[in-house]
């Protein structure tokens, strides 16, 4: 298994949950002002940057040719772990959200 590309994968799914639900925080901040509806969508804003980040960082990494390889193999699957647990636990959080 390539972790490196399932890394990716899990990011970009990622941002993809995370705009679903800042989506619906954006809804609920028409109906809810408060200061707690703000700072979800701030939260999850943030952690779109922080995929983005992950996304680019890694693949400049990656592509930077075959000295590093071997450091950016070793750490793949750790970064697939990270993102994956996040995939999960943002799948839960959309699903909680929009309940």
């Amino acid at each position: 298994m390539d972790f490196m590309l399932a890394a990716a994968g899990a990011a970009i799914t990622n941002i993809g949950l995370l705009s679903v639900i800042i989506y619906t925080y954006i809804q609920n901040i028409r109906i809810i002002k408060s200061y707690f509806t703000y700072g979800l969508t701030l939260v999850a804003a943030l952690f779109i940057v922080q995929n983005i980040v992950i996304v680019i960082f890694w693949s400049n990494l990656y592509m930077a040719g075959p000295s590093i390889k071997n450091i950016v193999d070793a750490a793949a699957p750790y970064l697939f772990a990270i993102n994956l647990a996040q995939t999960i636990g943002l799948a839960v959080l959309l699903w909680i959200t929009r309940k």
